[in-house]
């Protein structure tokens, strides 16, 4: 009366055991991930106030200075 049918297929020979193991698993994988990414590209620290400052000046600086290029490109364009 053994049959094919009847046999019961071991644990790891089922699909179903593996997709459940998959998701956890991948979890882990990208958390990993994003553990080593994060490790080798850190976020720049303000370690003071005045690096705060000079950093701040410095972009301040360099955006005016943009902005007074195209000011003078744009008048330079209108006498033209």
């Amino acid at each position: 009366m053994n049959t094919e049918e009847n046999q019961i297929k071991p644990w790891y020979k089922e699909p179903w055991p593996w997709v459940a193991i998959a998701i956890p698993g991948s979890a882990v994988i990208m958390g990993i991930t994003t553990l080593i990414l994060a490790i080798n590209n850190p976020d720049p620290l303000v370690v003071d106030e005045k690096t705060y400052q000079d950093l701040h000046s410095s972009l301040k600086a360099q955006q005016d200075t943009t902005a007074d290029e195209s000011a003078t490109d744009s008048q330079e364009d209108g006498d033209g």
